[in-house]
């Protein structure tokens, strides 16, 4: 499973619409939206906080492992 797919799964699953986690990352909600279309990747700092902002680990956002 790639980035783009991982992250908008688990927003789905946390039941947050690309708005709210972007108020709760503090990453813009374009930004969010081009993650999410696979149009960009993140750098290290941003897949920090939407890891954070998701409850999950930056290596399983990054389908590294399958271990939220």
């Amino acid at each position: 499973m790639n980035f783009a797919v991982r992250l908008r799964q688990t927003r789905q699953g946390a039941g947050l619409s690309q708005m709210q986690l972007s108020i709760k990352s503090g990453i813009a909600q374009n930004m969010i939206w081009a993650y999410e279309a696979g149009k960009r990747m993140p750098n290290a700092f941003t897949l920090c906080c939407l890891a954070d902002a998701l409850g999950v680990s930056m290596d399983y956002l990054y389908g590294r492992t399958d271990k939220p």
